[in-house]
């Protein structure tokens, strides 16, 4: 009897394992961008990041084939909505908490609108930077919508260029001419999409990569199973929504 109920347990949790949907399709528009005007910041009193923050959602929320009513936002750009860590998503890891020349810390809050059957939670990074750089920063959100859907929103940034030194000969007097150029920086990669933080399933994690003006989505499973990036930081306004397929 007792080797029956073991047996049960291990096809129970192989079946909750398996019970991961990572079946979204993925699409690219452009958005007005608007910061959140009536957010509930967690980093209060203009203070530094705590490591995380467990939020409400507001709704029952579906992703990756369960529901969840609330999720933890961890400042490294995750969110993480079980205590396993198996169902997460990411945006801009490695992005954080920075301080301006003036004393004021990087914002992250949150926004829940809309009625039911279509609320959304909005999640807003403003003013993040990498390092603690107070130079180069990125704003950015999260929408989670009722029905599903999950949106991150590009918002304004210093993280998508870079100033580059150009010295040129002039080819009539061959003097040197040198000024400052800015072009895009394709150093810096960011990771955005839905995962397994545990990478202990067959699927593992869905993302975009390629170009961010027309991505693609990749999978990530035991055939493919490094994570995908994209080429450099989009521009602000990009939208990738993740609509799932069911």
């Amino acid at each position: 009897m007792r080797k029956i109920v073991l047996f049960i347990f291990i096809l129970l949790s192989a079946a909750n394992l398996r019970s991961q949907d990572f079946d979204y399709t993925v699409s690219t528009d452009s958005v007005a961008w608007n910061e959140l005007s009536a957010q509930t910041i967690l980093n209060t009193g203009n203070s530094a990041w705590s490591f995380s923050y467990k939020i409400p959602i507001g709704f029952t929320f579906n992703y990756l084939g369960r529901n969840f009513d609330s999720l933890t936002i961890e400042t490294n750009g995750y969110i993480v909505f079980d205590e396993d860590r198996n169902y997460a998503l990411t945006a801009f890891s490695g992005v954080g908490d920075c301080v301006d020349s003036e004393g004021n810390h990087a914002i992250v809050g949150y926004e829940l609108s809309g009625t039911a059957g279509n609320r959304i939670l909005k999640i807003q990074y403003k003013n993040s930077g990498l390092a603690g750089s107070a130079f180069e920063t990125q704003s950015w959100q999260v929408w989670l919508r009722e029905n599903g859907n999950v949106e991150f929103r590009i918002g304004p940034g210093a993280l998508r260029t870079e100033d580059i030194w150009v010295t040129e000969i002039n080819e009539s007097t061959q003097l040197d001419t040198s000024y400052t150029s800015t072009v895009t920086d394709t150093t810096l990669k960011f990771r955005i999409g839905f995962l397994n933080m545990n990478m202990d399933t067959a699927d593992r994690g869905l993302f975009i990569c390629g170009n961010p003006a027309s991505p693609e989505s990749r999978e990530v499973n035991d055939q493919s199973p490094e994570t995908a990036c994209l080429n450099f930081v989009p521009n602000r306004g990009y939208r990738y929504t993740f609509t799932p397929s069911n």
